[in-house]
């Protein structure tokens, strides 16, 4: 990944890091950042038997931190988190999104944020972004119409248990505020991305097209501004620019 990006300097190579070992994944880490990848995805799932915010993983935030290193969350490995019971209905299996067989189908697609949210609460929760509070990442393909239930759900959480809970306690900020300054969000083309930005603001979405896939649709800039009647050229520019370069360190 990282010789076939380097060719261009507008590609980045995005080097994959699987948690399961911890020596391990640092070691690969280190490889994919000396060989000049621009950021690792790690699958949204558990660290092998433990949580991502085990503190086993701490040289990994370090590392990540040290190197100005964003991590991705993306559809794959560990966003399949629909138990395969519910696809016994009874009836043939439905073709996926494309007609084939090896992607998404529709039951899927209502989860598919399970998996990051999951993620992301444990690195809340264990404190990952408090230890680690300049650590950047973004979640990458698996939408964005679900984000603002998400951060009401962090913080009715926080304001239920935080009275009782010790890990919750020791947060100096509200689960959404974590979220707010170090997650970015790509929307699918097709979302109501300029109601998002008006309940949200601006800073948490970027774009994505997810070329050369079909998923982004032959025409995912126009899909998007279509729903942005309202929203501002700055506030343009974050979604097409800017919220990209903060999430990669360039500004």
């Amino acid at each position: 990944m990282a010789k076939f990006c380097s060719a261009d300097p507008r590609l980045v190579g995005v080097a994959y890091v699987p948690l399961d070992d911890p020596s391990l994944a640092l070691e690969a880490l280190t490889e994919a950042i000396d060989l000049g990848c621009g950021a690792v995805w790690l699958p949204a799932t558990p660290a092998g038997e433990a949580s991502p915010g085990h503190p086993d993983f701490d040289p990994i935030w370090a590392k990540l931190c040290e190197t100005g290193t964003p991590f991705m969350l993306h559809i794959g490995p560990g966003s399949r988190v629909l138990p395969k019971s519910y696809e016994a209905n009874g009836r043939p299996r439905s073709p996926d999104l494309h007609g084939g067989g090896e992607n998404l189908r529709f039951k899927d697609f209502v989860v598919l944020p399970f998996a990051a949210e999951m993620f992301l609460a444990a690195l809340i929760y264990d404190g990952v972004f408090e230890r680690f509070p300049t650590l950047r990442g973004g979640v990458i393909e698996f939408g964005a119409a679900w984000v603002p239930g998400f951060l009401r759900q962090l913080d009715l959480g926080y304001r239920s248990f935080s009275r009782t809970d010790p890990l919750l306690k020791a947060l100096t900020m509200k689960p959404s505020e974590y979220i707010r300054r170090h997650i970015k969000f790509t929307p699918f083309p097709g979302e109501d991305v300029g109601e998002l930005i008006r309940i949200e603001g601006a800073d948490l979405f970027l774009f994505s097209s997810d070329y050369p896939h079909p998923e982004g649709t032959n025409d995912p800039i126009g899909r998007f501004e279509r729903t942005f009647a309202e929203v501002s050229e700055d506030d343009r520019e974050k979604f097409y620019r800017t919220n990209f370069e903060a999430m990669m360190g360039m500004v």
